[in-house]
């Protein structure tokens, strides 16, 4: 196949048909797409129900206990009113509720100046330092918070607390101490391959608890959702991204109306492909199946056409190149109307080697009978020649023999030419040059004798014409040459001569001249009959060629110019014709 760069690619028939099955089965990967997409939001419309329910039911345990602590501390701050904070009896109040609650480490109650008053442990300490009593001082009201480092158990607590109000008066809270334990938030039937991540927080957004540990917590946070944005609603769900790059899915339920809240999350589930290949994004499902059709398609195409359409064309170049072909045995695999192509092509091969066969023949016999009858003419030509040079010998009167010679002349020239032009290894193109040459020397040779003394000169530059042209050309050079043997004399002080030549003026001019010299005559005058027979057949001959014909004379010398155009050779159709009868 010839031809480069891409388009040698992209002309095959195998890439035409992949181009056209994809536009085939492109609706089917917009169905594929469509259906990947529904299939893919709804599978994260159940992971955010079933996340929902999973992170209630992780939070429970720790909401039974904050509910139980918010109860607690509610109590404990109405109780507080009735009683003398400074005696006994107020902190066994407490000591009795974490003996009977031992999720609890701590309760207690702190005065408006900061001071416990009374509790389980640690009566006396000063508080007005803390968080706690600040934002207590600053909005009495029921409150968790996160305390990392609490300052009588030194470890991480939830503490919940509760104003109390004596006589309508903010008078201190009621504080109760739930420790933090990541086994409280822990779901035994959870999924194993994507367990809940849970992290309670309050209604400030801070954070009170997190299953797996408080380090690094701020990474496990849903990106550019505050915590504080999430509260006020019942329950929610949404995918999202961590802080730290990781697609979630994360839900949100209250454990405390309007106080605490749980978040829960989990990784993404992607649609899956194969084992152990996770699609990223919805595309790369139906592109794998357009792939796969696509691939199949073009397998199947190439199985039961391209490949043995590939058989073919090496068949048909071999036998363009070697007239061979071999008939393969019958494929019963290979389609139906292949099979019947394949014979077709074979019973053509063999037509076409017959024809050929036959044509060569019919050649070989018109090329032995051209040959014959050129072999005739050329024999013809010389029996004329032969038989006007008896009558030359025989001839009594110079008059008679000069005449005879210029039959003889004309006769030898006609032949040269014709020889010239059978035995032409070029069949449409025939050098001039060689042409001239062969006719002109021989006609001066056979014109004079040599003891005339005449001196002839002969310069032909390589000049290719057509046989129309170089016909003409040799018959009006004869003829002018003819005439200047005639009319050639012998200048005084010098030898007589004829100079003839052909030049190449112009890449589509040639020009042709014959020049003799004047004088005393070398054939007597009474020898030359002026019939104008030969000046006549010159200007016939130059038109013939389209030439312009010029004639100088002087008393020295005679001279006949004939310019005429050099006809244009149109190589392709010169082939063609050529490899048409190769």
């Amino acid at each position: 196949m010839k031809g480069g760069g891409w388009r040698r690619y992209v002309d095959g028939l195998g890439v035409r048909l992949a181009a056209l099955l994809s536009i085939a089965l492109f609706p089917i990967g917009l169905i594929a797409v469509s259906l990947t997409h529904q299939f893919s939001n709804a599978a994260d419309d159940r992971a955010k129900s079933n996340l929902l329910a999973l992170t209630a039911q992780a939070a429970a345990g720790e909401e039974g206990f904050i509910r139980s602590g918010f109860g607690a501390t509610n109590a404990l701050a109405a109780v507080i009113p009735s009683m003398d904070t400074d005696s006994p009896a107020c902190s066994q109040i407490f000591l009795d509720f974490v003996a009977q609650s031992p999720a609890f480490s701590f309760a207690g109650f702190v005065g408006l100046d900061g001071i416990l008053k009374c509790g389980t442990s640690s009566v006396g300490y000063d508080f007005s330092e803390g968080e706690v009593y600040h934002d207590m001082i600053e909005n009495p009201a029921p409150r968790s918070d996160l305390t990392l480092s609490a300052p009588i158990s030194g470890t991480s607590v939830i503490v919940l607390s509760s104003p109390v109000n004596i006589d309508g008066a903010f008078a201190g809270y009621v504080a109760v101490s739930l420790p933090h334990n990541e086994s409280r938030m822990v779901l035994d039937n959870a999924p194993v391959d994507r367990p809940v991540e849970l992290i309670t927080f309050n209604r400030e957004g801070e954070i009170l608890s997190a299953a797996g540990g408080l380090d690094h917590i701020q990474d496990r946070l849903p990106k550019g959702r505050p915590l504080a944005n999430l509260t006020g609603q019942y329950r929610m769900s949404f995918l999202g991204t961590t802080n730290d790059g990781e697609d979630r899915i994360f839900a949100v339920v209250p454990i405390l109306r309007n106080q605490v809240y749980a978040i829960g999350s989990w990784p993404r589930e992607r649609l899956s492909v194969a084992p152990g290949f996770t699609m990223t994004t919805p595309m790369i499902f139906p592109i794998a199946m357009w792939l796969t059709s696509l691939g199949v398609a073009y397998f199947a195409v190439h199985r039961l056409a391209i490949k043995h359409i590939r058989h073919l064309s090496r068949d048909m170049r071999d036998f363009a190149s070697t007239r061979r072909h071999a008939r393969r045995s019958k494929d019963m695999a290979l389609p139906r109307e292949l099979r019947e192509i394949d014979e077709a092509w074979h019973d053509l091969a063999d037509t076409v080697i017959r024809d050929e066969a036959e044509l060569e023949d019919n050649i070989h016999d018109k090329s032995v009978l051209l040959k014959e009858v050129h072999h005739r003419v050329k024999n013809n030509l010389q029996l004329i020649a032969s038989i006007v040079n008896m009558k030359v010998r025989k001839a009594r009167t110079p008059e008679a023999r000069f005449a005879l010679k210029e039959v003889q002349g004309r006769v030898m020239s006609i032949a040269t030419v014709h020889r010239s032009l059978y035995e032409t290894t070029t069949e449409g193109r025939v050098r001039a040059d060689e042409l001239l040459g062969s006719t002109i020397g021989k006609l001066i040779r056979a014109g004079v004798g040599h003891e005339t003394g005449l001196k002839s000169a002969e310069t032909y530059e390589p000049v290719v014409l057509y046989p129309d042209q170089a016909v003409p050309l040799s018959l009006l050079a004869a003829e002018a040459s003819t005439n200047a043997l005639k009319y050639v004399g012998r200048p005084t002080g010098g030898a007589p001569y004829v100079h003839v030549s052909l030049t190449q003026i112009a890449p589509d001019m040639a020009r042709l001249a014959i020049e003799n010299s004047k004088g005393v005559a070398l054939v007597p005058p009474e020898q030359v009959s002026g019939t104008g027979l030969g000046s006549n057949l010159i200007k016939a001959f130059a038109q013939q060629l389209g030439g312009k014909l010029t004639v100088e004379e002087d008393d020295l010398h005679y001279s006949v110019i004939v310019d005429f155009p050099i006809a244009d050779f149109d190589d392709a159709e010169t082939d063609s014709g050529i490899s048409e009868m190769e």
